[in-house]
């Protein structure tokens, strides 16, 4: 199990604390499984990276920028 709080950083994302979340590709599978049960994932986005890294980010920040 992780030691890392993904919901805390969804939460964060979600709240506007943070831009971005950045999931590393050894993090995925600990982080998907948070994801997928998050009451909010609908209003975020991920975009894959080279190298395998995830870049989160809320629908909506996306439309604005």
């Amino acid at each position: 199990m992780s030691e890392i709080d993904y919901q805390a950083q969804l939460d964060q994302l979600h709240a506007g604390k943070v831009k971005e979340l950045i999931i590393k590709p050894e993090q995925f599978m600990d982080f998907q499984n948070v994801f997928q049960s998050y009451q909010y994932r609908s209003q975020i986005e991920g975009d894959a990276k080279h190298g395998g890294e995830i870049h989160y980010h809320l629908i909506s920040e996306r439309a604005e920028s």
